[in-house]
């Protein structure tokens, strides 16, 4: 049969059967969580961006962008109503990878839930979306610039520290901190200091005044009773410190190293993870120029 189709022909329908399928990138984009629209606009995937969670604040840009709901209740019908050519979900307990792909949707699943997460998430992005190779990128330029700042911090002190996470608005009731195997353990360590609660099996456990009184932290670093990210008030920072004057036997109180913090970049386990180690060291080691 092959004999039969003109030399020209024949030739090209061999070279289209020897050339590898190759899929389009992705155009319409979807993220379900702050970390991937993050990590998208990082990978400079911002324009294939047509939707996000309504959790997402940042980069700017993203505020503009339609928004699917929560990470725990997303609304399917509205993803759909995007006609998004992949969709981005950070691995969950409500089985969404599942929903969507039985809506036939293209979805891709991550679990930037600590730094290799981060870095691991970075790269399953960037080639679900095409561009591997800034994914790679990404993530040598993120670990080099992590590994500056832990290198600085080799040789300071490393003060005992506690990060207050969770806890009753007004009140050191319903304390939460960061323990072990926590994203923030794994940036206070990199910025210089050593989590008192290290060794709890729990990434965060709650705490009581008891144990935190005989772990003594050093430094305490509270966004207990955040509502929401930004900036902190003079008025904010004086209350909080002033919340903590009732443990007036721990260290951090008595040598005054109680700070408020209220930052997304501290929160939100993705490329801002540099930024977020140095808001950690600065606290940590103010006496160092950053």
């Amino acid at each position: 049969m092959l004999r039969m189709i003109p030399g020209l022909q024949l030739a090209a329908l061999l070279l289209w059967i020897a050339t590898p399928y190759v899929t389009a990138a992705p155009q319409r984009v979807v993220s379900t969580s702050p970390a991937i629209t993050e990590i998208l606009f990082a990978l400079g995937l911002g324009d294939h961006v047509v939707g996000v969670s309504s959790f997402c604040r940042y980069p700017e840009a993203a505020l503009k962008l339609p928004k699917i709901g929560g990470f725990a209740e997303p609304n399917v019908e509205y993803i759909l109503q995007l006609r998004p050519d992949l969709v981005i979900v950070q691995k969950n307990p409500i089985r969404l990878t599942e929903r969507l792909q039985a809506a036939k949707l293209t979805v891709a699943e991550v679990s930037p839930d600590s730094m290799e997460g981060v870095h691991r998430s970075i790269r399953q992005i960037a080639a679900a979306a095409g561009v591997a190779g800034k994914g790679e990128e990404l993530s040598a330029s993120l670990r080099r610039k992590l590994e500056k700042i832990q290198a600085k911090t080799a040789a300071l002190g490393k003060p005992k520290t506690v990060f207050i996470i969770g806890r009753t608005v007004g009140t050191l009731d319903g304390l939460f901190a960061a323990g072990g195997g926590s994203y923030l353990a794994e940036l206070i360590d990199v910025a210089g200091g050593v989590n008192v609660f290290r060794d709890s099996g729990a990434a965060y456990p709650k705490v009581t005044a008891e144990e935190l009184m005989a772990r003594n932290p050093e430094v305490v670093i509270d966004m207990g009773d955040s509502t929401h990210t930004g900036v902190i008030t003079e008025e904010h920072r004086v209350a909080v410190v002033k919340l903590w004057s009732k443990f007036a036997m721990l260290r951090a109180v008595k040598d005054k190293r109680v700070y408020a913090v209220a930052d997304d970049r501290l929160v939100v386990a993705g490329p801002r993870m540099v930024e977020a180690a140095l808001v950690l060291a600065r606290i940590l080691h103010p006496e160092v120029a950053w």
